[in-house]
């Protein structure tokens, strides 16, 4: 029996190929996003830490020196904070073009797929009649054929 033969298998592995290539972009995307969101996390505790410290400190009392440069350092951090949410802003929109190139590359994989699904059963479906039809012939020359050489004369 003849075998099947999806012309186009080179392209399907090719598609795949590249969808897997795809997963792995926006596998690594969703890292940077996650060490983003963690960096911009530690960099708000440290704010919230030094807010918590300068109240105790004015409770106690402090110098201008120190007030001072504690005003500094928050200025520091919420610069800090600002450029870490562009960061994250950027790390998300690397998502997002990751996960919509994902979608594309797997809408033409399963394409393909259904493609060689429909070919496979078409080409399943030629052979089931091409099969019926020697069996067909067959049975019709065994119904004809008499086992000691005559032929069977058919009533009309």
């Amino acid at each position: 029996m003849k075998r099947f033969i999806f012309r186009l298998q080179k392209v399907e592995e090719l598609r795949r190929w590249r969808e897997l290539v795809s997963q792995q972009k926006l596998a690594e995307a969703r890292s940077e996003r996650k060490s983003a969101e963690q960096d911009l996390e530690k960099s708000r505790r440290e704010m919230s830490n030094l807010d918590r410290r300068r109240r105790k400190v004015m409770e106690k009392g402090f110098t201008a020196g120190a007030a001072l440069r504690e005003a500094h350092y928050a200025q520091h951090l919420r610069k800090e904070a600002a450029g870490k949410e562009q960061k994250l802003g950027q790390a998300e929109r690397v998502v997002a073009q990751c996960r919509d190139d994902l979608v594309e590359k797997s809408r033409d994989r399963k394409v393909l797929e259904k493609l060689r699904e429909r070919r496979q059963a078409d080409f399943q479906m030629e052979m089931n009649h091409k099969e019926q039809a020697i069996l067909d012939d067959d049975a019709s020359r065994r119904h004809h054929y008499d086992p000691g050489g005559n032929r069977r004369r058919v009533k009309e």
